[in-house]
């Protein structure tokens, strides 16, 4: 079975030739955006997705994972005429920076999206981690797990190491089949998980990486990457 997930993009902040890490995930019934950086709408609208998002869920607020984020919402109020779109974080510090930034740049925020902090009983198979602090220690952010009766699906964001959760054995042997989708660094820094530091994880789950350029990935890697399987 193939993890029912697309990338819109999957470089990282500047990567103008792979665009920045965002995801399509069907799950349950819904199809989930996972981020909106400033190449991402403009890849919707050539696909002709825009109007096919369930809910978007944003793991931090670096401009490539927001930036295009009211310009998505626009579209979708102004052109599509759909009504506000769920956009799910997972803390309540997130929550209250990100509703702040849209109303900044769009005013009364409820006329295009509702912010709604996880966990919500609308959505029962979507759980936020919260991992703030591991990427910058100015920027709130979390992960998010997917979970059905078949599989279960993690998804990173950006951050400097694994996410805590698989650290616990208990909870990867809970979490079974677990597919991995995890932020990958080639040289070690405090902002992305080196990529070798995934490798105790290549036995216990299914493990792709992405937000990185697949050109500098050595020889070596053994981490696959989703820009081969999962690109739009």
């Amino acid at each position: 079975m193939k993890p029912p997930i697309r990338f819109v993009g999957a470089g990282g902040a500047h990567d103008l030739t792979w665009g920045n890490s965002a995801a399509l995930l069907t799950w349950e019934g819904r199809t989930f955006l996972i981020d909106c950086g400033f190449t991402v709408y403009p890849r919707l609208v050539e696909k002709g997705l825009v109007e096919s998002l369930d809910a978007i869920c944003i793991t931090h607020l670096h401009d490539d994972h927001i930036g295009s984020l009211s310009a998505l919402l626009y579209h979708r109020h102004f052109l599509s005429r759909l009504p506000p779109v769920p956009v799910l974080v997972g803390t309540p510090e997130l929550y209250a920076k990100l509703y702040t930034y849209l109303h900044h740049l769009m005013g009364p925020v409820e006329r295009f999206a509702e912010v709604v902090l996880l966990p919500e009983a609308r959505f029962p198979h979507v759980q936020a981690i919260p991992t703030s602090g591991l990427h910058m220690p100015h920027m709130p952010s979390c992960a998010y797990l997917f979970s059905s009766q078949d599989a279960h699906l993690l998804y990173s964001g950006d951050i400097g190491e694994p996410v805590p959760v698989l650290k616990e054995p208990s909870w990867v042997e809970a979490h079974q089949p677990l597919w991995v989708f995890h932020d990958v660094a080639f040289r070690r820094g405090p902002t992305h998980c080196y990529y070798e530091d995934l490798y105790p994880w290549l036995e216990r789950a299914k493990v792709w990486g992405y937000h990185c350029d697949p050109t500098h990935a050595p020889e070596s890697n053994r981490i696959p990457l989703v820009h081969t399987q999962f690109l739009l």
